[in-house]
């Protein structure tokens, strides 16, 4: 039975890839034609665009082999929180947060590697490498110490560099992504639809590669419980449609990229010194309430904190709560 299932979920996988084919590439026309939709668009909304991005200061900096991109906030002498945005955002992803953190905190959002504006000659978009990436541009900064908040695949990443180097952490806040016992995890994130399709490179390419219908998709009313302002969606798509972006995302999907042991139990059940929180939205449809309810019971390190009348994009739906959990967590360490 559960190999007839598995068979059948591939060939779902494998149907749908074709249906999306049709619908988005035979049907619109060829790979030309969308780069020059996306450079349309891109010089339509270039005004707005350079609005929102004159609002923060912006940095580049090389390191680990990616040409980073990063906004920096608050007390260029404190503490350092590092804020890491899950898909299909960007830095952008904290615009509603950043202005409710403490201000005595120096406060750092990226562009993961690989979107926006960081980029990266290697294909290696391997888990743990990516998070020893991110980790040189800290080094680089001269930040031995920091906090770390992900969401989405920025928890991914921001859990590989938790397991790799605790001893650089001083708190780490958790958001949508779920943290189950081993044999649990391995197995729902495998049923996952994302993962079934973007096992193959080329489909993860061509989905996102449609950038305005990928945005819509994600930030639905199912995925947020608020609505993204015309030109708040505007800049995220300008950002996720640079040149090179979708290419270079799907590679997180990948089966050879990816440790689940290390996003899971590394976390759950390992004693870090350091505060660990669960900060989850409690109406995300994709990671309902239950997954995590008995994280206080069977993850003694970790703290689960609800974000109330928050789906999976919590940092958009609820700033406020998101801001109060993640200030709360850095005050508490002394």
């Amino acid at each position: 039975m559960h190999k007839l299932f598995k068979t059948l979920l591939k060939a779902a996988g494998v149907f749908i890839a074709i249906v999306l084919l049709f619908i988005f590439v035979i049907l619109p026309g060829n790979t030309k034609k969308l780069l020059a939709r996306q450079e349309n668009f891109r010089k339509r909304t270039q005004g707005i665009h350079d609005l929102i991005d004159k609002q923060y200061h912006h940095f580049y900096r090389q390191a680990g082999g990616v040409n980073w991109h990063y906004i920096e906030a608050g007390n260029p002498n404190g503490p350092v929180i590092l804020l890491v945005h899950g898909l299909p955002e960007g830095y952008y992803s904290w615009h509603k947060v950043i202005p409710l953190l403490d201000t005595n905190y120096r406060i750092i959002a990226i562009d993961m590697k690989g979107y926006g504006r960081s980029t990266s000659d290697d294909n290696n978009y391997e888990w743990h490498n990516v998070g020893n990436q991110t980790l040189a541009l800290m080094d680089t900064l001269g930040i031995k110490k920091f906090h770390i908040v992900g969401h989405d695949w920025g928890t991914i990443i921001s859990s590989m560099i938790v397991g790799d180097h605790p001893d650089r952490i001083l708190s780490f806040v958790r958001m949508e992504a779920d943290i189950f016992k081993p044999a649990e995890g391995i197995k729902k994130y495998a049923q996952k639809p994302q993962w079934v399709m973007f096992k193959s490179e080329w489909v993860g390419n061509l989905l996102l590669s449609h950038t305005q219908w990928f945005i819509k998709t994600a930030y639905n009313h199912k995925r947020m419980l608020t609505t993204l302002s015309s030109d708040e969606r505007n800049y995220f798509i300008y950002e996720f449609s640079r040149p090179g972006v979708a290419a270079s995302v799907c590679k997180y999907f990948l089966d050879k990229n990816r440790d689940l042991d290390a996003l899971t139990t590394k976390i759950a059940f390992n004693n870090f010194s350091f505060p660990v929180v669960q900060l989850e939205a409690d109406s995300d449809p994709a990671q309902p309430r239950e997954i995590f309810e008995k994280i206080p019971e069977l993850c003694k390190n970790v703290k689960l904190k609800w974000v109330n009348q928050a789906s999976h994009f919590s940092n958009l739906d609820e700033p406020q709560q998101v801001a109060d959990a993640i200030n709360e967590t850095v005050r508490g360490v002394k």
